[in-house]
């Protein structure tokens, strides 16, 4: 399974030359989820060939209209293009509210959405959870109610070994379960463990974080950690004041830095950047004194997270 990641957006509070408000596209083979939907979304899904009929998930941080003032223009161009699929939309209190007032503008769509109302709190809580695929919230450090998301992606926990499994007499019908590290008890009644019939076991998880709006809190942390890809707001320079920077509920370069390093991430993304900085490359050199493996987003730059390398 190969995760392709695009950035529509990248800005911060008003959208700037180049650089739309906030919204990332995640593409899994199987769904197209939206992270955030500001204002101009629409356009960044046109220039990227996505079809706004093709979105499964939309996921909104917290209700800040950077954040948000592009959905409602969304769920009306689904309407008018007759969009059949059932959609699903999570975010923190009031965004049922948000969706329900504009489809009651839009008129009777012809598709349900399902709509996921989570109160953020310290404790990690369950948004939504699929087959293969769940999506957890916890609460950011920031002026409203804002969920930072983890998303996981189950997976296979290694290669497997049929020959192993043959020897084993493990019927076929049993495969997949080990592959995808179940334990599982035939009928004679063995009890086979993914170990068995798997080389290379790893966690069988994929793990994407986005923070949305944040000042560095141990919350982030814990939901971060050991993921695959952390996308960290990094509103601001480190050369900015980070007593005024954390009251706002924004973090520096540095902090987003700091949080990857703590969480133990393999791979930082910075996002959320003021229109005070032409240069994002800027912010990412800041944050590469900390932690090495760390970008700046770009407008419609894609990143790709390799499911296969997965590990614990």
């Amino acid at each position: 399974m190969l995760i392709r990641v695009t950035f529509l957006g990248t800005g911060a509070g008003v959208p700037g030359p180049g650089r739309y408000l906030p919204a990332i596209l995640i593409e899994d083979g199987q769904r197209r989820i939206l992270l955030d939907s500001g204002e101009g979304v629409q356009y960044r899904l046109m220039e990227v060939g996505v079809s706004p009929l093709k979105i499964t998930h939309i996921f909104i941080t917290h209700l800040h209209g950077d954040h948000v003032f592009g959905l409602p223009g969304l769920l009306a161009t689904m309407a008018m293009l007759g969009r059949r699929d059932d959609l699903v939309i999570g975010g923190p209190r009031g965004i049922a509210d948000l969706v329900r007032n504009t489809l009651e503008v839009v008129g009777d769509p012809p598709f349900k959405v399902l709509i996921h109302e989570v109160e953020p709190t310290e404790r990690v809580t369950e948004v939504v959870n699929e087959e293969n695929f769940y999506v957890q919230c916890t609460l950011a450090r920031h002026t409203i109610a804002d969920c930072a998301y983890a998303l996981h992606w189950r997976t296979y926990v290694g290669r497997f070994n049929p020959e192993r499994a043959r020897e084993l007499g493990v019927p076929v019908t049993y495969w997949k379960r080990l592959h995808m590290g179940e334990t599982v008890v035939l009928d004679d009644g063995r009890v086979i463990r993914p170990e068995d019939v798997v080389d290379s076991i790893t966690s069988g998880v994929v793990k994407l974080v986005y923070t949305g709006d944040t000042a560095p809190t141990e919350t982030v942390i814990d939901i971060s950690r050991n993921a695959q890809l952390l996308i960290h707001e990094s509103t601001f320079s480190a050369s900015e004041d980070k007593d005024v920077i954390w009251r706002q509920g924004h973090s520096r370069s540095i902090d987003a830095a700091s949080i990857a390093r703590e969480a133990g991430v393999e791979r930082l993304v910075l996002t959320h950047i003021s229109n005070r900085y032409p240069d994002p490359e800027l912010l990412a050199l800041e944050a590469s004194e900390i932690f090495p493996s760390v970008l700046a987003a770009r407008d419609l730059m894609s990143i790709v997270v390799d499911a296969r390398r997965s590990g614990p």
